[in-house]
């Protein structure tokens, strides 16, 4: 079974439940037909991409209708020699995939909403921790207030480019939730509700001595023991 991001795994297995109750039978009625059929509703919803709860129960619908479709066109061909039936079948197959089109729609809006959200949020941690998505120019220096030697303004250092983060850094910008459980529990929670990323990037969140990754602890967790203990 595919994971969903963002929900638990029991609700999880819900989901898929409800899907495969609706699905329609199928040409091959056999178990390894059958479990063929499931797996492959199962891998069209997760393709569609999921976030959260309610983008799974559209993806859900999708997927079902686009399989009543298919059923639909299949009993056409099967009452070939009923001229009746084949237009009965065939407008319950049009109105089916009118259905996963629309659902399709509202998904894809679902989603674009999300991810504008999502980026909203980027920016400010980001800047919290001393990065931004392109360079930034250096405001200029107040007048004195009195007649005095001109210094040089000090060296600031330049902002590093999203391109340039490292894999750990990235995964900390877009998921700071998931990233701050990881170094909380210094390690993978016990009660994983998200999909895990790879080793190496627990492994660097873990032990980087990044700003931006030590903005992030120390913001949620502030009186948490910090893991970058003994960290040059």
């Amino acid at each position: 079974m595919h994971a969903i991001p963002n929900i638990p795994e029991a609700l999880s297995r819900a989901i898929y439940a409800d899907l495969l109750a609706h699905l329609p039978q199928g040409s091959d009625d056999t178990p390894e037909g059958i479990e063929l059929r499931n797996q492959r509703a199962m891998t069209v919803v997760a393709h569609l991409l999921p976030e959260n709860g309610a983008e799974a129960d559209i993806a859900v619908q999708i997927v079902g209708a686009q399989f009543h479709a298919r059923d639909a066109l299949r009993a056409a061909v099967r009452a070939a020699e009923d001229p009746a039936e084949v237009r009965r079948c065939r407008a319950q197959a049009s109105s089916m995939m009118r259905q996963a089109d629309s659902g399709i729609r509202t998904l894809l809006r679902l989603q674009a909403e999300r991810t504008k959200a999502e980026k909203e949020l980027r920016p400010a941690a980001m800047e919290r921790a001393g990065y931004w998505f392109k360079s930034v120019s250096v405001p200029e220096p107040e007048p004195p207030t009195a007649p005095q030697p001109a210094l040089p303004p000090p060296p600031i250092p330049p902002k590093l480019q999203y391109g340039a983060m490292t894999p750990a850094e990235r995964y900390a910008t877009l998921y700071p939730d998931r990233a701050t459980h990881i170094l909380v529990e210094q390690g993978l929670p016990p009660n994983l509700n998200f999909p895990p990323p790879e080793p190496e990037v627990v492994q660097e969140l873990l032990s980087s001595g990044s700003p931006i990754i030590r903005a992030l602890y120390e913001t949620a967790q502030a009186t948490w023991p910090s893991p970058w203990d003994g960290v040059s």
